[in-house]
């Protein structure tokens, strides 16, 4: 009798591991209002579930804003009747909030996570008394009442072990441009234990400068672990399963994934053209899509990938409805025996914004979006885009010869000014020789401290002179 007690023992305690084994392998961490709802307001010091950590981390700056409604912001919730708005600042501080989770985020285990998120045309906030902005306007002799948070900025995700001290850098969306609600889903592995997570708008852009931009946060999924190494994905449409008919103009596509977890893994391909007007979600794996149909034969491929490999499955849907169009054309002249043809013409490149035919000798053009760091005359990653537009252009232009003039701020010595601006100009001339370009088309020259853009000592301006321009010496023939 006592070894049949034992023996149920032992099968109990193998059931729990089993079970408790099963469900770690499945957890989901449920996040507390996750749409952020409250009565919208602004400089909202209390929202239920969330700690502001801008008071913590800038003291000096107000605290986020439960949207819609202030600063120009009127776009409609993505659910309920408020959502997050954060703003990143050109004085380098930023918005953030934070939230102790009810289990913490493990080391070596992965996890989905997803937000919706968007920009709102304007976010217009009364001017503060510092920043590159009230500097820029200061400059000019302007005075500036509002700033304009509109320069698109990311979301960054952080772990925090202690309430808002970012610990690790989780994952990061990119820059977020739409002006209506999209879903944006989040894959990460800690690696260590977190027990809160952050969330942080930041500015990110093209210029390597910190910016006024906002963005807007709703309706927060749960995090769900996920297994870090999988099978290979598993499609499987249910509707419809292999062909359907239908007379209706559209049809609701169902479809099942396994081993997928982001959205940006999958191809919805409708009629060999990709498809993104679909939801994901990530903790069933469950696809829908209400799909346009055209008359005939509608083809659909949807196709899933995870590291360990790719799966597509196949069905067909026929639009069975006739459907008449009536066009009534004007009658054509007796002298219009013309046919108007429309030429997708290719986007003509440009010089800075300049076209070839409006160039000229000895013409000036300031390199947008490429500025250097004090004491700075290495190219980075954040400049190639803009340098690799001029290499375009070149090559295309073989007959034109330009020069690379480097400028430093006042803040130096003449000697050690002329040394930096000419390091800077051989730095854009040997990137540009690197792409392709020819020597014979480039003349790199510094100016040091000599063609100030703005005399002054501000940050602003020192920013604004540390600069690269280029000079037309040729136009060839």
């Amino acid at each position: 009798m006592l070894f049949f007690r034992l023996q149920a023992v032992v099968f109990f305690l193998l059931f729990s591991f089993i079970s408790i084994a099963q469900k770690d392998a499945t957890m989901v961490i449920k996040i507390d209002n996750p749409g952020f709802e409250g009565t919208p307001q602004f400089s909202a010091r209390y929202i239920s579930g969330w700690i502001d950590c801008g008071k913590f981390r800038f003291a000096k700056e107000s605290p986020v804003d439960l949207q819609p409604g202030f600063f120009d912001v009127v776009m409609a919730p993505y659910k309920g009747r408020s959502y997050l708005g954060m703003v990143a600042r050109d004085n380098e501080s930023w918005e953030s909030v934070t939230q102790l989770l009810r289990k913490p985020l493990q080391p070596n285990q992965c996890y989905t996570f997803s937000a919706h998120l968007a920009a709102s045309p304007t976010y217009k906030s009364n001017a503060r008394g510092e920043g590159i902005a009230v500097e820029e306007a200061r400059a000019n002799d302007v005075d500036l009442e509002f700033i304009h948070h509109t320069t698109p900025i990311v979301l960054r995700i952080w772990g925090t072990k202690d309430q808002c001290s970012p610990a690790e850098l989780l994952a990061e969306s990119p820059i977020i441009t739409n002006n209506e609600w999209e879903k944006y889903d989040f894959r990460f592995e800690p690696k260590e234990e977190m027990n809160f997570i952050m969330l942080e708008a930041f500015y990110k852009t093209p210029s390597p400068f910190p910016d006024n931009g906002h963005i807007l946060i709703d309706e927060l999924s749960d995090i769900v672990a996920i297994p870090c190494s999988m099978d290979p994905p598993i499609v499987d449409i249910v509707t419809p399963k292999k062909s359907g008919e239908t007379e209706k103009t559209t049809y609701q596509v169902k479809a099942k994934l396994q081993n997928v977890f982001n959205k940006d893994d999958i191809d919805f391909m409708l009629n060999n053209k990709r498809y993104s007007d679909f939801d994901f979600d990530i903790a069933s794996g469950e696809i829908t899509a209400e799909i346009p149909l055209k008359k005939g034969i509608n083809k659909i491929d949807i196709k899933g990938s995870n590291p360990e490999g790719q799966r597509t499955a196949s069905a067909s849907i026929r639009q069975m409805k006739e459907s008449k169009v009536i066009v009534e054309l004007p009658a054509k002249s007796k002298e219009d025996n013309t046919v108007a043809v429309q030429v997708d013409k290719k986007e003509e490149l440009t010089l800075e914004g300049v076209k070839r035919i409006d160039l000229r000798k000895n013409q000036k053009l300031e390199i947008k979006n490429l500025s250097f760091n004090k004491d700075v005359y290495e190219i980075e990653d954040t400049h190639e885009k803009t340098l690799l537009r001029i290499v375009d252009f070149l090559k295309v232009h073989k007959d034109i010869t330009i020069e690379i003039g480097g400028h430093t701020n006042k803040n130096c010595a003449d000697k050690y000014c002329l040394l930096l601006s000419e390091k800077r100009a051989q730095s854009v001339a040997s990137f540009l020789i690197e792409k392709g370009i020819a020597q014979k088309q480039l003349l790199a020259k510094g100016y040091g401290r000599t063609q100030l853009i703005i005399n002054s000592g501000k940050e602003y301006a020192n920013r604004k002179n540390q600069r690269v321009e280029i000079k037309i010496i040729d136009l060839g023939s």
